[in-house]
Formats: structure tokens, C-alpha cells, sequence
């Protein structure tokens, strides 16, 4: 089994992988005691993945599968997120724990147009310095966080190529008022789009235009 690491979990361990030679892992609880026992390191509050999706903690997994431990942003809870990804965006592999306390849960989908000022938009292609977008992104739910008491953000950004009718960008944020999300996710959206080095380009039948 590989298990792939980033951020600080990876500077804990002073390498961005390991090679578990065992078949007593049965789930992702498994592995989370397996850092506990072999490492010191509590890796509770991190997320999963495997095959780019993201999976439960009592998913059951494979001697030879691959599985990424994804840490939560800077200053964020175990259900703050951040991805920036290629292939399509689906919303229901980004369902997040609940807080009981939460009384609003708001989610945004940002969708690629057919048409844009009477053009047929064939598809979009996003540019990305994906290190810097990550880190602007970061600020920003911090900022965000501390300002309308959010108590999570999921921020997923796809790049690359996007169809008419996909999903390019998706962002979930929870809060014990409604007031607080709706106004946190507008300013949030407004920044974002000022502040994190993503570019976009619309391609037709006949030219291309980056906006």
C-alpha cells in the first residue's frame, strides 16, 4: 500500500510517501492508528482520497491501493478543504461533517456557460499557479473565517478544460446563522475573483478570448 503525504504531515515524516508491506490495514481508521502507533502523529483531522475521490473513514481499502492523506488548510478545522483538480467536479464527494451548532449550510456552483454576450462558448480553459492560488485561497478563508465566524470552508477549483454545463468551481461554507454565509460567500466570491492567480479563457467556434 502507498500512502501518499503533502504539507505537514510530509514535513513530519521527511518524505512524501510511504510503503505499508501489510495486509492488516482493512480501513482508513487503520491507517490513522498505524501514524499513531509507528509515528506519533495524529492524522485524525485530515481528509482521504483514493483515485481522486475523497472516501470515509471506514472505508474499506486494498493491500495495493493508493491513499492520499489530505491536512486540513492553515488555521482551518478537520472539514476545511482545498483542491485544485482537472477532471470533474461532483458535488456529492464533497458532503462535510456537520456542527450541530450550524444553522445554515451554503453551497455555490459556478457552471460554464453555452453563451457568453451572444457567443457560443465551445468550452473555458482555466490557468492556474496552482502553489500561489492555494496560498491566496488560504488567506482567504482565514480572513473569511475570523471576520463571519464560518466554522468550515470547501473550496474546489477545476482547471484546465471545462464543457458548457460542468461545474468549474465549488464552494461550501457553514455558519450558525444564514446572515453570515450568505454575506461571507459573496465577499468571499468577490475577492477571489480579484486576488487568486486563476485565469479564464473562452474558447469559440471561431477565436478565443481571455476575460
Amino acid at each position: 500500500m502507498i500512502i501518499k503525504l503533502y504539507a505537514s504531515i510530509k514535513e513530519k515524516l521527511g518524505k512524501d510517501q510511504i510503503i505499508i508491506e501489510s495486509d492488516s490495514l482493512k480501513n482508513i481508521e487503520d491507517i490513522i492508528n498505524y501514524f499513531n502507533k509507528n509515528f506519533d502523529i495524529d492524522i485524525s483531522n485530515c481528509m482521504f482520497a483514493s483515485d481522486l475521490n475523497y472516501v470515509k473513514k471506514d472505508s474499506k481499502i486494498k493491500p495495493n491501493q493508493e491513499i492520499s492523506v489530505i491536512p486540513p488548510v492553515s488555521g482551518g478545522s478537520q472539514n476545511d478543504l482545498i483542491e485544485i483538480k482537472r477532471d470533474q467536479i461532483i458535488p456529492e464527494n464533497y458532503k462535510m461533517n456537520k456542527f450541530k451548532h450550524n444553522g445554515a449550510e451554503l453551497t455555490f456552483l459556478g457552471i460554464s456557460r453555452e453563451t457568453n454576450e451572444g457567443k457560443k462558448v465551445k468550452k473555458l480553459f482555466y490557468e492556474c499557479y496552482e502553489e500561489m492560488a492555494v496560498s491566496e485561497i488560504e488567506k482567504l478563508i482565514f480572513s473569511t473565517k475570523k471576520k463571519y465566524k464560518i466554522d468550515y470552508f470547501v473550496v474546489v477549483h477545476r482547471i484546465e478544460e471545462v464543457p458548457p454545463g460542468e461545474i468549474s468551481l465549488l464552494i461550501t461554507i457553514a455558519s450558525e446563522h444564514r446572515n453570515q454565509s450568505l454575506n461571507a460567500m459573496t465577499e468571499f466570491i468577490d475577492i477571489f475573483k480579484d486576488k487568486v492567480p486563476i485565469w479564464k479563457k473562452e474558447i469559440y467556434e471561431d477565436s478565443s478570448k481571455w476575460l
